[in-house]
């Protein structure tokens, strides 16, 4: 190779699209923050009923567990953002249906996180004595509110376990399809 070559318009410098760079940082923006929030959604609830049968180590990891829910969640929505940045680089993305499905399962997961995982979990969390300042439990679920008769309800931790099981379970199978969608 010869000076002229390196200078010649023909020459292709080695620089990847802006695409390849949103798709790298799509790939790892799901890798370092839904599986963290995952993990933590499937095994808040087992902590959590530790901590409720007077494990006191169990109640430092359930409101571990509860914070990397809520702050990975939360980053978790650069996932979509960097996603939809790749959807509308290249029209073949707009034309291939697994995108949209990915994209709506994607929105349902996050629904069931915010409106039916956390609030769950802040509701055990107050119970265990170790809410947060910016936790409200008591509006999340109507939970410790007065029932109109002068008493007050309390936590039922079986149902509400269960129900985080469950929730949990969907959330993590959603994201397993959405991951399948993207590799196919």
């Amino acid at each position: 190779m010869v000076v002229g070559d390196i200078l010649s318009p023909t020459f292709e410098r080695p620089i990847p699209d802006v695409d390849n760079l949103i798709s790298i940082l799509h790939v790892l923006a799901a890798i370092v923050f839904l599986g963290p929030v995952t993990i933590a959604v499937s095994m808040f609830q087992g902590r959590a009923r530790a901590a409720h049968d007077g494990d006191r180590a169990a109640t430092g990891s359930a409101a571990l567990l509860h914070r990397i829910t809520k702050t990975y969640g939360f980053l978790s929505l650069l996932v979509p953002l960097l996603g939809l940045g790749l959807f509308f680089t290249d029209t073949a993305f707009l034309k291939d249906g697994r995108f949209h499905a990915s994209i709506l399962l994607s929105v349902i997961a996050w629904g069931i996180l915010f409106f039916l995982i956390i609030p769950r979990q802040k509701v055990l969390m107050a119970d265990l004595g170790v809410a947060t300042d910016d936790d409200d439990p008591a509006a999340a679920l109507n939970v410790g509110k007065d029932t109109g008769a002068g008493t007050s309800t309390t936590v039922d931790w079986t149902a509400t376990t269960k129900k985080l099981s469950m929730f949990g379970g969907i959330f993590s199978l959603l994201w397993f399809i959405v991951a399948v969608l993207m590799m196919i």
